[in-house]
């Protein structure tokens, strides 16, 4: 918490969580090069298939602004290959994106159309996209780990490898929208920082991977605390006290060193890159009403970004060490470790609110002053066309940079069938509600009422139309 308090702190979170911004006239003005010259080549995969056209439009607060098109190929992550659909990006308007291939998210949505990736990667088929997986797919384990080091990240995919921990690890209730925790107290010395208002007892914090810092309330939060978080911690620095920041979680107590920076956020409670760097993080989704936060100090002597297929373990003494159930040791088999490139972005973060595959892909608004990133090999296409995408915990928006649609390609979803998707995704916008305050949710869902008004009228009449049509064609048979 050394840096000068007020001059790096402000908000942020990750959606893109690569994208870092210039102010607007410097960005028109050196527009989008991709200096590598690495994109998708539709034309060259046996198994691309063209889903809609026109269908990626994102756009940042920076007025960066992404667009391309649907497609569905084979996707190749560690040692998992399963077929999905993907956004193509065939425009750029930003310098931002000069140095990535595209984003892989890894956040969760269970909605039959959702774009997550994780969600493909689980289970059999999505038979809303009218995919079935190859005979000799076997789904990943719905549940995966992240580490880092002030060098390089790595993702464990399917659990956790065993050899990467230095202690059993700890459940905890997974909390909030996000990948969170309870948080129920954070100590500075003997100050205590979350000092709850009368009926809260817990806040969330969010596990980022993407934030470079802690972020702290700079608020009551709608009265949830007595006093800001942030300014409490800001008073006690500003007397020249240096105490590490001691978070309990599920009565266990977790220690960030006083050399870890923090910044204020308005709400949000970020448990960002620090955290990766010192504990294996686990995301375990097997039991969807049951998801859990898994946290174990990672082993000082574990070498990370060593790539494998799966996991094997050392000794059956280090698996007695671990406290590992036979279950547990089976797991491990399905355990596939992803090299993870870690990059430390100088510049600004501005993001706004946008919608992918109709679906809201982003948390918070944020900007840093630094913005750590890490990217990941993620192959398209048959045979497989190597990518270096940047893996994020925030959303579930999964697109690379590719050539423009081949020419003369029908997409899967014309307009019959794209009228069907809409009326059949209207729970879909649900999902895109679950960040928006109280009166704004009342507004929101009066306006989907109004939506599903209309589509169902639509339906309606275009049945009607259907029925005239085939009576007055038996009338004058």
């Amino acid at each position: 918490f050394r840096v000068p308090a007020i001059a790096m702190w402000t908000v942020l979170v990750s959606v893109f969580a690569a994208t870092l911004s210039v102010g607007s006239a410097e960005q028109e003005l050196l527009g989008y090069h991709n200096n590598k010259g690495v994109v998708f080549h539709p034309t060259e995969s046996s198994s691309f298939k063209l889903v809609k056209l026109g269908n990626v439009n994102v756009t940042f607060l920076d007025h960066t602004n992404l667009l391309g098109y649907d497609g569905q190929d084979m996707a190749l992550l560690g040692k998992y290959s399963v077929e999905t659909r993907l956004g193509m990006i065939t425009h750029c308007n930003s310098a931002n994106f000069n140095d990535v291939d595209g984003i892989i998210g890894f956040g969760w949505a269970d909605q039959n159309r959702s774009a997550a990736i994780l969600k493909t990667l689980t289970q059999p088929a999505r038979p809303h996209w009218d995919i079935t997986q190859r005979a000799d797919f076997h789904p990943m384990p719905r549940k995966f780990a992240f580490t880092a080091s002030e060098e390089v990240g790595e993702l464990q995919l399917g659990g956790f490898e065993p050899d990467s921990i230095a202690e059993p690890m700890q459940l905890f209730p997974m909390a909030g929208y996000a990948y969170g925790v309870n948080v129920t107290s954070i100590k500075f010395g003997e100050t205590e920082l979350l000092n709850f208002a009368p009926g809260h007892d817990a806040y969330v914090g969010e596990f980022d991977s993407g934030t470079t810092c802690l972020l702290l309330p700079n608020s009551s939060v709608n009265g949830t605390f007595a006093k800001s978080p942030f300014e409490l911690l800001l008073q006690r620095q500003n007397k020249g006290e240096a105490f590490p920041l001691v978070y309990t979680i599920g009565g266990r107590q977790f220690e960030i060193a006083f050399k870890e920076c923090v910044e204020p956020a308005d709400k949000a409670m970020i448990l960002g890159d620090p955290w990766f760097r010192k504990w294996i993080v686990m995301h375990d989704l097997e039991d969807l009403h049951d998801k859990k936060m898994g946290l174990a100090l990672r082993d000082p002597n574990y070498k990370l970004g060593v790539e494998t297929d799966h996991a094997t373990l050392t000794s059956s003494e280090r698996a007695k060490k671990l406290a590992m159930t036979s279950q547990e040791l089976a797991e491990v088999r399905a355990v596939s470790k992803v090299r993870a490139n870690r990059h430390l972005r100088p510049a600004q973060l501005a993001l706004t609110q946008t919608k992918y595959q109709k679906q809201a892909v982003d948390k918070v608004a944020l900007s840093s002053a630094s913005r750590v990133t890490y990217n990941v090999k993620l192959s398209i296409g048959t045979p497989p066309q190597p990518l270096q995408v940047i893996f994020d915990t925030g959303s579930f928006m999964l697109a690379v940079f590719a050539e423009p649609a081949p020419n003369g390609v029908k997409p899967i979803l014309d307009a019959e069938s794209v009228a069907f998707e809409e009326s059949q995704g209207v729970q879909e916008v649900i999902f895109e509600l679950n960040l928006l305050s109280s009166p704004l949710l009342v507004a929101a869902n009066v306006l989907l009422v109004g939506v599903i008004g209309v589509i169902a009228r639509g339906m309606w009449d275009r049945r009607r139309g259907r029925q005239y049509a085939e009576l007055r064609e038996h009338a004058q048979c």
